[in-house]
Formats: C-alpha cells, sequence, structure tokens
C-alpha cells in the first residue's frame, strides 16, 4: 500500500503522457556532477520553480535549478490543462474564512494569474494551444442555486461580469450528455497543452542563463551560516537564496510542512483522435469542463482532437495499476457515446491538497528558504503567479507574496503517519454524500 521510493520514483514506470508525446525534451545539463555557487538555487522543474526562476533571473540574479527526473515531469507536465482565474475555493467561502478585503485581493491576483501565463505566452510565442472558455456542469440541484448566487455576487462586489449561467436544455446543448442539469460558463479562463507551456517557459529560463540539471534529486538542504547548503548526491549548491517548488513531492525537502498539505494521485487518459467534427458534436464550442461532484470530472480537446478527460483520486503512495479502467468507465459514464473509442494514452500525477484549498506560501531558515505549494488541482496559472510572488519577496518587494504567507493553514490531525487514513475517510464521507445527492 505504501511506496518506500519517493513519490517521484513511482512515475518512472508509467506510460508516457499524452502530453509528453507533443515535445521534445529540454536541452538541458542531464545532472549536477559538481559543487557549485549561485545566488538563488530552485528545486522542482514544475511550473512555479520555472516562473521563480525566469522572474529572478529577469533581476540579474545567478540561478541554478534541480529537477529530480525531466521538466514537467509533475503535475504542471500531467494536469487537466485549464488555466483558470480564482481559486479551487469560491470567493464566498474564502470571505468567510479571511475577510472580503483579504478574499478581493486574492481574487484580484488569481486574475492576474491567468494574464501573466498568457503574457509570457504571447510574448515568447510559445505554441501551447491556448484556447478560452471553461464551464463548470452541475451535477445537483443546489448547485444551480449556487451558480445563481455566484453570478450576482461577483457582478455585485467584484465588478466580474465574466460568468455566464445556463439552464439544462442550455448546457446540454454545449455538452452532449445528459449529466448535467445547468452550467456557468467562465469566460476568463482558459485551456492549453500544459507540457508545452512548461517546456516553453524553460526554454526562456534558460535564454536567460538559468542552470537547470535535470536527474538531480536532492538529498537535503542545511542552514549555512547567511547560506543554504543544497546537497545532492553528486555535488552540492551553495546559494544566498533557496526556493523549493515542489508541491506534491516535498516530503522529504521540507519536512516540518508535511503536515500542511496531503499528497494525491489523479488520472488522465487521452483517446484517439476524433475529429473536429465530432469532437463538437461532444463539447459545441470547445469548451474545457469540470462538474461538481467533489471527486471532480475534467476534461477537454487536445490540440488534435483528442478527448482528454481526467476524473478519480487516489490516497496511497502507490499508483493504480490499470489507469485506462479506472478513468475510462468515469468517462463513458459521461459520455457513452466514447464506449468504442480507443485510448492512446494513460498516465497519473501527484498533487497537493491543503485543508483549507488555498495555497500555502511561506519562509524558513530565516527568510533564507521561500516555498509555495498546496493549489489543489487549481495550479496551472497559480504556479506562474506564485513564482512572481516568490521573486518579488526575495527581492525585498513582500506585499504581494504575504497576502498568501498570512493566511493560516490547519494541520492535518495527528501526524504525517495519519493522514492518508484521515484524508481517505474524509473522502468517502463526500462520495456518500455526492451519491445521496444525486
Amino acid at each position: 500500500m505504501f511506496n518506500k521510493n519517493r513519490t517521484y520514483e513511482q512515475h518512472d514506470n508509467e506510460k508516457i503522457s499524452f502530453y509528453r508525446s507533443t515535445v521534445e525534451d529540454l536541452n538541458s545539463q542531464d545532472h549536477l556532477t559538481s559543487d557549485i555557487d549561485a545566488d538563488i538555487c530552485i528545486i522542482g522543474g514544475g511550473l512555479t520553480g520555472i516562473s521563480s526562476a525566469i522572474n529572478l533571473s529577469n533581476k540579474g540574479y545567478s540561478v541554478i535549478l534541480c529537477e529530480a527526473r525531466k521538466i514537467g515531469w509533475g503535475a504542471s507536465g500531467r494536469n487537466g490543462g485549464q488555466l483558470g482565474i480564482g481559486m479551487r475555493k469560491d470567493q464566498y467561502t474564502i470571505e468567510q474564512k479571511l475577510g472580503l478585503s483579504h478574499a478581493k485581493e486574492l481574487w484580484n491576483l488569481g486574475l492576474e494569474a491567468v494574464d501573466e501565463a498568457i503574457k509570457l505566452i504571447n510574448e515568447h510565442e510559445i505554441n501551447c494551444h491556448l484556447v478560452n472558455g471553461v464551464m463548470s456542469a452541475a451535477c445537483f440541484e443546489k448547485d444551480i442555486d449556487e451558480y445563481k448566487f455566484e453570478i450576482e455576487h461577483m457582478s455585485k462586489h467584484y465588478n466580474f461580469e465574466g460568468y455566464k449561467f445556463y439552464n439544462q436544455s442550455q448546457v446540454r446543448e454545449e455538452i452532449n450528455s445528459k449529466m448535467y442539469i445547468a452550467g456557468m460558463l467562465n469566460s476568463g479562463s482558459y485551456h492549453l497543452n500544459p507540457l508545452k507551456l512548461t517546456i516553453g517557459l524553460a526554454k526562456v529560463a534558460q535564454e536567460n542563463k538559468v542552470k537547470i540539471f535535470e536527474n538531480t534529486p536532492i538529498e537535503k538542504i542545511k542552514e549555512e551560516g547567511d547560506r543554504v547548503k543544497v546537497i545532492s548526491k553528486k555535488g552540492t549548491i551553495r546559494a544566498n537564496k533557496l526556493v523549493v517548488a515542489c508541491n506534491g513531492y516535498l516530503d522529504t525537502i521540507l519536512g516540518s510542512k508535511k503536515n500542511k498539505f496531503m499528497p494525491i494521485n489523479n488520472y488522465v487518459v487521452a483517446t484517439e483522435p476524433l475529429g473536429e467534427n465530432r469532437a463538437r458534436e461532444i463539447i459545441k464550442n470547445n469548451y474545457a469542463v469540470c462538474d461538481t461532484r467533489f471527486i471532480i470530472d475534467y476534461y477537454r480537446f487536445s490540440e488534435d482532437w483528442r478527448m482528454i478527460f481526467g476524473g478519480g483520486e487516489t490516497f496511497t503512495s502507490n499508483f493504480v495499476k490499470n489507469a485506462t479502467s479506472f478513468v475510462s468507465k468515469r468517462m463513458i459514464k459521461v459520455f457513452p457515446q466514447l464506449k468504442n473509442v480507443k485510448i492512446d494514452y494513460s498516465w497519473g500525477g501527484t498533487l497537493a491538497i491543503t485543508v483549507n484549498r488555498l495555497p500555502h506560501f511561506g519562509t524558513l531558515m530565516n527568510n533564507k528558504v521561500s516555498y509555495a505549494f498546496g493549489y489543489s488541482g487549481h495550479g496551472l496559472a497559480l504556479s506562474v503567479l506564485a513564482g512572481k510572488l516568490i521573486a518579488e519577496n526575495i527581492y525585498g518587494d513582500h506585499e504581494r507574496f504575504k497576502f498568501f504567507s498570512d493566511i493560516n493553514h490547519m494541520s492535518i490531525p495527528l501526524g504525517s503517519i495519519f493522514r492518508r487514513p484521515i484524508y481517505s475517510s474524509a473522502i468517502l464521507y463526500y462520495k456518500i454524500r455526492d451519491y445521496l445527492n444525486s
């Protein structure tokens, strides 16, 4: 049940994802082989780490980035590709937790997160197949009133007009499934190929003279006077500042923070290409979609018109043995017309979930170490923003970083040994609740 290997090592025997088939590997230095010094060391070759590298190198810092496997190997290159505004929780819930003023600051940063990603895509001509529109599809009657409330609330208190309500007939015209009774379109959100974005931004970092070492897992970090010592098997980096950007993979790096998140595994399949005409018979306007169940289904079409369908979670340190079957059952329940469609790819990935579903930012070792994790399944845009805010905090502009670091994050009760059983029990409760509400 519980794998003694580090979390990232369970991916080594996974079938390649569809995304991996669409990119060429980054031309990087294969691994660290000697001792080296830098202003900044970054651990993690996903979007948080790469964005940090770009923003810090833009300010003239010498930057080294270490990735345990390949760039985009983790959640940044394995996710559903939804570039969404806001946070994992709705704004009204965030207001109840943090107050209206703090919630508004986070909302504005959530808008900026998408804008920042799009700015980088356009500025550097990253061909990641950006498409506008994400639809939330309602599974339960209560969702209808919640959609209407959210649309009105966001218009009244945030001057946001990017949500649009769809009744049952309208949502079924957009999404050819009998599963949904209403919908809410978010025109401020997008979808794309996340690994193409990640690799594209890594190339930008290299152009900024960031040294990227792949296949370089970090064994230990130590405070050493006014610097940080970052130790791998074959070399040591000494840096003035360290950025830890490992999300669901940071147990062994920031052991003190392991009780603040739960690493969970999520799974995705990609069908054979269906062709544009058939695809638009399924999703008329090529929106990305996520539903309203606690363990959500999420899906969209790829650049070559494959159905990219994600759903299902596991909470052990091992992946399911047959992700194709695990996810396909969920896909066919939503779209019976895809029953006989061939599945070309299936894969899994690990992400970090916090108790309150808000990202966890902070510093350690007298501000020499910065970290950000816990995007809770809503990290594609937020991770790009996180790198920008980490960089701001490092070079002395602390205000925007503090909007996240000031959030109080509850620890998972009884320590890391019990976090998987506790979380699994909580998920069982929500599964039952979803079933009773359906």
